[in-house]
């Protein structure tokens, strides 16, 4: 039960997004937690009886009865038939995910699955985020998902050109974190590699540190005064640094484990399982969703009906930042059940963000 949790190494749990704390009785919280308990290992619904031997008769089955009675009148339980147990609301799960003072930290398997995120030596950040994403799927035994930083938050750190045709020229971006932007770009006029070796020594020397969100702002200051021989290409650099700003919702997403629905009672339902599918597929949505989670630092958990995707109003979604430099955060979580064992995989989702940051210093 959630009060008999050992204390973690590292407490800094910040669980979203709704808080619901009712006042409820020693005896409401022992049963429901109980209650709680039994459905995240069964997916059944929980009758008097089961809850009356986990506790060994220490309460009668009339008396259970009567709590779950009155936990179904404040909306934490629901009856789905007739004859049957009762299953734990979103409400309730809010309150159980709320009631989480103290976390275990991941088993020694799970951390060592994590560090053997640091054995590779890894040329490219797409590379660390996509085998962060796997490890994330292997060890919580649900869907993960990665997502990159926005580039509005990176540092510019170097621009280079490729010469594709006469007036067709590729602008490589590449952030101070190592993620690169390409753009294939048309120029009015046939640009010679002198002035495009020229352009790339001034933008690397004038804008290198500088962050994404300031760099349009800036060249078009350098537009302004006297700088004929670039105007042209600022200019088309300019307008690419604005294609690349206004497609946020193109960033990478990295998701694994997207089979392992089908093992979820839940979605036993093929249709059901399909239209889910298929919202993972749409991910301008999922972004949307979870660029919320980068408003505040830390985890957070999106619960049920607290979604903006209807697909994915009977599952969670556990959520932590990690950061590439120091402003660039991203996203990395994992979708499962709303009966997830949150007191796992939440330390799973935070030590996979931590590791993954601590991996992104050093690439």
């Amino acid at each position: 039960m959630l009060n008999r949790l050992t204390k973690a190494r590292d407490n800094n749990y910040f669980i979203g997004c709704k808080r619901v704390m009712e006042a409820l009785t020693e005896r409401e919280r022992m049963v429901l937690e109980l209650i709680m308990d039994s459905y995240i290992t069964s997916a059944e619904p929980i009758g008097s009886k089961t809850i009356s031997k986990t506790i060994r008769n220490s309460l009668s089955s009339a008396t259970i009865r009567n709590v779950m009675a009155d936990l179904e009148d404040q909306g934490f339980l629901y009856k789905p038939h007739v004859v049957a147990g009762r299953i734990p609301t979103n409400k309730a799960f809010r309150y159980y995910v709320n009631s989480m003072i103290v976390l275990m930290p991941p088993g020694r398997k799970e951390m060592q699955a994590l560090e053997t995120l640091f054995k590779p030596r890894y040329s490219h950040v797409e590379d660390v985020m996509g085998d962060a994403s796997k490890v994330l799927a292997s060890i919580s035994k649900f869907t993960s998902i990665v997502v990159e930083p926005k580039v509005n938050t990176m540092l510019f750190k170097e621009i280079e050109f490729v010469k594709l045709s006469k007036n067709t020229i590729l602008i490589v971006f590449v952030t101070s974190s190592g993620i690169v932007h390409t753009r294939i770009v048309d120029t009015d006029k046939s640009l010679n590699m002198d002035l495009l070796s020229s352009m790339k020594r001034y933008m690397n020397d004038r804008f290198g540190g500088i962050p994404f969100y300031a760099l349009k702002d800036r060249i078009i200051e350098d537009m302004e005064r006297d700088k004929e021989s670039y105007s042209a290409l600022l200019a088309k650099i300019k307008d690419t640094l604005e294609t690349i700003m206004d497609e946020e919702d193109q960033r990478e997403i990295y998701i694994e484990g997207t089979s392992k629905m089908m093992d979820v009672p839940e979605f036993s339902d093929l249709a059901k399982l399909k239209d889910l599918f298929q919202a993972l597929e749409r991910k301008e949505k999922l972004l949307m969703l979870l660029d919320k989670c980068l408003k505040e630092k830390g985890i957070h958990v999106i619960m049920g009906i607290e979604s903006d995707i209807k697909e994915m109003r009977d599952l969670s979604i556990i959520t932590s930042t990690y950061r590439i430099g120091e402003k660039s955060y991203g996203v990395l979580g994992v979708i499962g059940p709303i009966r997830m064992n949150y007191s796992k995989i939440i330390p799973i989702v935070n030590y996979t963000a931590k590791t993954l940051t601590n991996i992104l210093s050093i690439v």
